[in-house]
C-alpha cells in the first residue's frame, strides 16, 4: 500500500497533496497538516516542521514567513530579525518593529526591556529618560 510521506497529507493508497505553507505534517501515514504554533513559521511546502522565530520576537498561529516574526513589546528592531531589549529609561509598549522611547518627565523605568514607565511618587519629579526611582525629586516648595 502507498502511505503519505512527512509533509503530505491524504489517505493511503490514494493520491497525496502537499502541507501547504505555515502548515506541516512530521509523520508518514494519512493525516491532516497541522498549522504552525504561535512563534513559528513555515515558508515551504511540504514541511515536516516548523522554524521557530528569531529571538525576542512573536509571530500568530499558521504564519508563512520570516518577516511575520515581529519584536515583542519591550524590545525593538525589525521584523524578521532578533530584537533587542529596550535600555532602562525607554520603553515600547507594542509589538512590531520600531525603536523604543525614552520614559517621559515624571516617570522612570528601572529595568530592561520594559513596556510601560512607572510613575514617580507624588510630590516628585523626575527628568526624561529617567531610570531610577532616585532620579524622582521633590518638588520646590
Amino acid at each position: 500500500d502507498c502511505i503519505c510521506n512527512v509533509g503530505y497529507h491524504g489517505y493511503d493508497g490514494r493520491a497525496c497533496d502537499a502541507c501547504a505553507m505555515g502548515t506541516y505534517k512530521g509523520v508518514n501515514g494519512s493525516g491532516s497538516c497541522t498549522d504552525c504554533t504561535a512563534g513559528t513559521y513555515l515558508n515551504a511546502t511540504a514541511g515536516s516542521v516548523c522554524i521557530s522565530c528569531p529571538a525576542n520576537t512573536q509571530s500568530p498561529t499558521n504564519s508563512k514567513r520570516l518577516k511575520d516574526c515581529i519584536c515583542n513589546v519591550g524590545y525593538h528592531g525589525y521584523d524578521g530579525r532578533a530584537c533587542d531589549a529596550c535600555a532602562m529609561g525607554t520603553y515600547k509598549g507594542v509589538n512590531g518593529s520600531g525603536s523604543c522611547t525614552d520614559c517621559t518627565a515624571g516617570t522612570y523605568l528601572n529595568a530592561t526591556a520594559g513596556s510601560v514607565c512607572i510613575s514617580c511618587p507624588a510630590n516628585t519629579q523626575s527628568p526624561t529618560n529617567s531610570k531610577r526611582l532616585k532620579d524622582c525629586i521633590c518638588n520646590v516648595g
